[in-house]
């Protein structure tokens, strides 16, 4: 089985674009990046600082529902829907194209 995609488009005010950055750190650091099928997580920052895109590459789908479940994960999650509106999807990697 091939890599899956997790990524949210979190939409945010731009005065709280930092805080909700540092909150996904938080949250990949203690609890994202140590459960099993974690592969990597990357964060993008809009420049206009109303969005903040989180990418995370996991070995399977049960994998990411099973972190969806976690207590410590649901709290992140809370925690960052008092901050800014979340729009989570899961992706399947369709092309890739490089110089």
């Amino acid at each position: 089985m091939s890599e899956v995609t997790f990524i949210n488009v979190i939409e945010v005010d731009p005065s709280k674009q930092a805080e909700v950055i540092k909150l996904l750190q938080e949250g990949t650091d203690s609890v994202i990046s140590k459960r099993p099928g974690f592969i990597s997580v990357t964060l993008l920052a809009s420049k206009d600082g109303s969005r903040v895109v989180n990418i995370a590459k996991w070995k399977s789908i049960e994998d990411i529902k099973a972190t969806q479940a976690d207590p410590a994960s649901i709290e992140f999650v809370k925690r960052t829907a008092e901050l800014a509106k979340a729009s989570p999807g899961i992706y399947d990697i369709v092309g890739h194209y490089s110089s």
